[in-house]
């Protein structure tokens, strides 16, 4: 399926499960277009992902040609889409200090135009000697008019990402995507969604402590009954045992006839047989949602001094427990929340007794936030929950997310965190036990109206490689609010990845530098330039064999004479070759050097930190200041105010070196091991910068998926090809005009 064009392009870009196009440079606008990518599987962590034993590994690519061998370093070559090799130019002290690595490094190697190198040797001041024999080879060279002219490369396009997956997901936001006969299908079909209960399916009768099944109830009793019912809610830190779940029994039985209401529901005895919990616990938040009144058990020994503060510690360890949060969120807005308190100084008779007799402490549900460390945000939801502040649904999930990671449960199911925060949230898919943690909260994202959390979500860089996915943190401290996605998430992929379409992507060329395809403004100066050089050197052959034809050929009276006409004509073009191959390195100096107004779009790599004059030698063959250091680009990138006498203001992108702590990462990372954070170095030809970052692996792609702060999120990752997988190293800032 072809899609339409964008931004002014009038090429189909190929889209979702196809081959992708390369990135297009609008030369009216200004812009780069980088390709749209299909299918990409990206992981949101860093750390490597479990590899598979096997030593033998496949390949298909998007031509569906097969690739077999041991796992090593590849990429896909941007020229015909097949694997390759990886191999990566390294600086001086990287090739010198070999740190340890599974890719091969190569020296860096200039790519500059040989015509401009030979006239900046011949211009250089340390000596006139060179002047003579750059003049003549660049005499020989211009004989040939335009000698560096080129083609330009993608019609001007960044250099394409030949990629497709041809894996099934493993959960697609469209089912009709899923496996059609798998175990899998038959749990993901397009009917995928925990129906919301109206009301309990199991409901205690205060008057004789007894359990009863509510759809036989209203059977017997007519259905228009009201079912008001108190809810217990307790912790298995505090209850655990038979007699415990008795007491749970009496204290439900109190608070209903002192609520005066027939019935209680207590977790212990209501979720109905082994067959039935695990289906009646995801719908513990409707429970919640439908009782008259919450009471809260605790139990803990309590002694006569601060029993204050002891009740403050049982109330914490109460709330600690990620499955009990929500009920304090979700219970009724009417009244507060009873306490009642089990002395566990007291025999067990004495226990309930006391229990029963002493009046429950009263807490209004805004003054829970003050048990936890996390009071602001436990806070915001209770606001929320209230209609006092209302919160968007990306920061409900936030909110909430972090609330419930930030307390602890004994593990059911790995996704035991997303099933809890589910109760909070209008669609609530079926838990999968085989699904991880992420899984389980991208099916919850993916179901809900989420604001495109996924989508914000992978242009985070997180402040440490190993934080979790949900801690929401940003190197640059943007909020996933600040994120504006340009992606869509569209199913889930094995191993904790996610299937994106719609990102722009382009290669990052790590083998060595390559022609970059310049223009600059053509002034009077250049157009005289150029045409003398293109017109003058040709005549030498000319001049030469006049001077030749003329002191040889015989004239018209027969006399054996010389042609002076012929002599003086090959002699004066001579004379002006002469001249102009003299100062032939200063006129190619001036044609081909000064301000770039376009260049060849191209991604370089290069592992290990390199001057910027020497990127420039090498790709340019002159160094005139064209590239700059990126601002804030990545965590190593720096910026100060330009020293300037009239621009005090101004931004300036100051090298990383320079400073303490990007040095000593460079110095570390020449120790590094295989698995351990390397320095690299990205020219985008493009724009003109240069960025220093680190990873563990040479990124081979960049992905623009976002933008945030007047910067493009570009993500820059590895590729296994042993599973078709991108992995994110890390996420870069790039200019907008990149995008």
């Amino acid at each position: 399926m072809y899609a339409a064009s964008v931004a002014r392009t009038e090429h189909p870009l190929i889209e979702r499960h196809d081959a992708v196009d390369g990135a297009h440079v609008d030369e009216e606008a200004g812009l780069s277009q980088i390709i749209k990518l299909s299918g990409v599987l990206l992981p949101l962590l860093t750390p490597s992902q479990p590899k598979s034993t096997s030593t033998h590994f496949y390949h298909r690519d998007f031509l569906k040609r097969e690739f077999s061998g041991p796992r090593d370093d590849r990429f896909i070559s941007p020229r015909h889409g097949r694997l390759t090799a990886l191999r990566v130019q390294s600086s001086g002290k990287v090739l010198s200090a070999q740190p340890a690595a599974t890719w091969n490094r190569v020296a860096v190697k200039g790519k500059g135009p040989t015509i401009v190198r030979i006239a900046n040797w011949a211009l250089r001041k340390d000596s006139i000697i060179r002047w003579l024999p750059a003049s003549g080879a660049l005499a020989i060279m211009l004989l040939n008019p335009l000698p560096v002219t080129t083609t330009v490369r993608n019609n001007g396009f960044y250099e394409p990402f030949l990629y497709r997956d041809w894996q099934y997901p493993y959960g697609a936001r469209n089912p009709s995507e899923n496996p059609p006969s798998s175990i899998r299908h038959s749990e993901r079909g397009p009917i995928d969604q925990i129906e919301r209960a109206s009301e309990p399916k199991y409901l205690c009768l205060a008057e004789t402590m007894k359990i009863f099944n509510v759809a036989q109830w209203r059977k017997d009793h007519g259905s228009g009954m009201a079912m008001e019912y108190i809810f217990v809610s307790y912790t298995s830190q505090h209850f655990r045992t038979t007699d415990d779940y008795m007491m749970l029994h009496a204290i439900g039985k109190h608070a209903a006839e002192a609520a005066q209401v027939k019935f209680y529901w207590v977790g212990c005895s209501c979720q109905g047989s082994p067959e039935e919990v695990e289906e009646n616990v995801w719908r513990i938040s409707d429970v919640i949602r439908g009782a008259f009144q919450v009471v809260v058990a605790v139990a803990g020994p309590i002694g006569m001094k601060q029993p204050g503060r002891l009740l403050d510690n049982l109330l914490r360890d109460w709330g600690n427990r990620v499955w009990i949060l929500p009920e304090l969120f979700l219970s009724p807005e009417h009244d507060d929340i009873r306490i009642h308190t089990v002395n566990r100084s007291l025999d067990r008779r004495s226990q309930i007794e006391e229990c029963l007799s002493t009046p429950p402490d009263q807490i209004n549900r805004r003054n829970f936030s003050r048990f936890w460390e996390d009071d602001k945000n436990v806070g915001q939801l209770i606001d929320h929950y209230e209609g006092s502040v209302i919160l968007s649904q990306l920061e409900l999930v936030i909110t909430a997310l972090r609330c419930l990671g930030a307390r602890h449960t004994t593990q059911y199911l790995p996704g035991d965190l997303s099933y809890a925060l589910m109760g909070l949230l209008r669609q609530r898919p079926n838990a999968w036990k085989s699904a991880s943690a992420f899984q389980a909260f991208a099916r919850l994202s993916l179901a809900n109206d989420s604001n495109r959390l996924l989508e914000r979500l992978i242009c985070l860089l997180p402040e440490s490689p190993f934080a979790p996915w949900y801690s929401f943190k940003d190197y640059w401290e943007a909020s996933l609010w600040d994120i504006h996605p340009r992606t869509q998430v569209c199913g889930i992929g094995k191993n904790d990845t996610i299937i994106l379409d719609g990102a722009r992507a382009a290669n990052i060329r790590w083998k060595s530098f390559d022609r970059v395809i310049l223009r600059g403004n053509d002034t009077v100066r250049r157009t005289i330039v150029r045409l003398t050089l293109s017109f003058s050197f040709p005549f030498l052959p000319m001049a030469i064999m006049l001077l030749a034809i003329g002191t040889n050929l015989t004239s018209q009276q027969g006399s054996g004479g010389k042609s002076p006409l012929l002599q003086a004509i090959g002699g004066t073009m001579l004379g002006i070759v002469a001249l102009i191959c003299l100062f032939s390195p200063i006129m190619v100096n001036w044609l081909y050097n000064g301000k770039v107004w376009a260049a060849q779009p191209w991604f370089f790599g290069i592992e290990g930190y390199v001057p910027l004059d020497q990127i420039e030698r090498h790709l340019f063959a002159v160094d005139m200041g064209r590239l700059s250091w990126s601002t804030t680009a990545s965590p190593l990138s720096k910026h100060d105010v330009l020293q300037h006498p009239y621009h005090k203001d101004y931004c300036e992108g100051q090298n990383p070196s320079s400073y303490q702590d990007v040095a000593a990462r460079i110095e570390r990372a020449l120790r590094s091991g295989a698995s351990e954070d390397k320095v690299f170095t990205l020219v985008d030809t493009y724009t003109m910068t240069v960025t220093l970052f680190t990873a563990v692996k040479p990124p081979v792609a960049v992905l623009c998926c976002g933008g945030e702060g007047g910067m493009q999120r570009a993500l820059l990752c590895s590729y296994d090809w042993t599973d078709s997988t991108l992995y994110r190293e890390t996420v870069l800032r790039m200019e907008t005009r990149a995008y």
